[in-house]
């Protein structure tokens, strides 16, 4: 890779996805970005900003080139994830009113506290779930970070047969954190198929 990077578009080359259009777009991919750890964050912006080889990458991180790859190509399969390149296609500030009204639309209310943007609810990590450590690791693994990820995902009922060893048992520990923090109520999509109806999900509220 040439010094002269012509970053951002080398790193949405190899993502991929369509060239940036907008402000808001270019906002969508640095939050993203964000969602990285920081070394990947580091070993992404030396090859793609300033344009370093992976070997040259690997001597500032006393790491063998091979190894700096492989950090890439992690980072890179994270920034693919659908969650993640819908806020650099539709960009940032759109696509948080797209899952807003989704969610406005799955939950059948004109309003709720996880509609109101001041909350910042939606950017908050899974660890406010204060799950055990199997459905932790399974959301984690599955690429979901953040409650705005795991509500995407739950926009469909069957939502945890795609995470792999999660379960039905997880998914209900996953659902029962969420309406102890009335983030969601058991009209949600991805709710219904665990928790019959009210009584039920008071009762696993309690527990």
């Amino acid at each position: 890779m040439g010094k002269q990077a012509d970053y951002p578009l080398n790193l949405l080359r190899d993502i991929p996805v369509e060239e940036l259009l907008s402000d808001d777009q270019m906002k969508g991919l640095e939050y993203v970005l964000e969602q990285l750890t920081e070394r990947e964050q580091m070993v992404l912006e030396y090859r793609y900003v300033k344009g370093m080889s992976y070997s040259e990458i690997g001597v500032a991180f006393e790491l063998t080139g091979s190894r700096i790859q492989q950090i890439t190509n992690r980072a890179l399969q994270k920034l693919r994830h659908p969650a993640r390149t819908a806020y650099i296609r539709e960009g940032f500030a759109a696509h948080e009113a797209s899952i807003l009204e989704h969610v406005r639309m799955a939950m059948g209310k004109k309003e709720g506290r996880l509609l109101v943007a001041g909350d910042k609810i939606l950017d908050q990590d899974i660890e406010i779930l204060r799950l055990s450590i199997r459905p932790y690791n399974c959301l984690k693994r599955h690429g979901i970070g953040t409650l705005h990820e795991l509500l995407w995902m739950m926009l469909k009922e069957d939502w945890y047969k795609e995470c792999r060893n999660l379960g039905r048992k997880g998914a209900t520990e996953i659902v029962v954190s969420l309406l102890k923090l009335e983030i969601v109520d058991t009209e949600y999509l991805g709710c219904r198929p665990l928790v019959a109806d009210q009584h039920e999900a008071e009762k696993l509220c309690l527990t």
